[in-house]
């Protein structure tokens, strides 16, 4: 999307979590268990990344950027990304962090043999 002054905005981020909780549950949505699995392990892995962004930011969030640097020399570019990309995403990280557990149900109900 482009506003008026022509500066380039994401669209909002869609979650579908509890459609593909209903999709498994009606049994539409069907994997075999080692697809499932490996499809499981990536939401796991991609929750745990979102979930350390976003304490990150709650954590350091009113820290000046001078008491960052004197953690760690690389501190104050973590925090500036996982801030930055929290502000971007308008709250879908946060939204993330409830979706994708339903995401990994859902996936771990479609398992079919």
């Amino acid at each position: 999307m482009i506003d008026p002054a022509g500066l380039s905005h994401a669209e909002p981020v869609v979650f579908a979590g509890d459609l593909f909780l209903r999709l498994a549950a009606e049994g539409r949505l069907v994997l075999d268990p080692a697809e499932a699995d490996r499809v499981i392990e990536g939401l796991r892995h991609t929750l745990h990344v979102l979930t350390d962004r976003v304490h990150l930011v709650e954590l350091l969030h009113d820290t000046p950027l001078d008491d960052i640097r004197r953690l760690h020399p690389e501190a104050e570019g973590a925090v500036v990304d996982a801030m930055f990309a929290e502000q971007v995403s308008g709250g879908a990280l946060r939204r993330a962090l409830d979706e994708l557990p339903k995401y990994i149900r859902a996936f771990e109900n479609a398992k079919r043999p």
